[in-house]
């Protein structure tokens, strides 16, 4: 019993510590992102980084009029390219994720 109380008087007594760990750490950067022409056009460079990042996408939908009523046909798409260079010369990364049905 005795043990037991040593512990949960070190536990309170840590706890100040502890929560200061929880605190949000500072943005690199609190400025905006820049445009990064050099990459493209759409591409914009990632605040304190030499990265350049492009999002874009897109959605469709249309609609079925008749006297059958179908289910309204959504597609979407999101991309992701970001590109950086290196000292073994450019990177990129890309991913494209689509969902929905015609």
């Amino acid at each position: 019993m005795r043990s037991v109380m040593r512990c949960l008087g070190l536990c309170l007594a840590l706890v100040p510590f502890s929560a200061s760990a929880f605190e949000r750490a500072p943005h690199p950067s609190e400025a905006p992102m820049e445009p990064c022409p050099s990459q493209g056009a759409g591409f914009f460079r990632i605040p304190g980084t030499s990265s350049c990042i492009r999002l874009s996408g897109r959605v469709t939908a249309g609609a079925d009029v008749g006297p059958r009523r179908h289910t309204v046909p959504v597609q979407g798409r999101i991309a992701v390219d970001s590109r950086t260079d290196s000292a073994l010369g450019p990177v990129r990364s890309f991913v494209r994720i689509e969902a929905g049905q015609r």
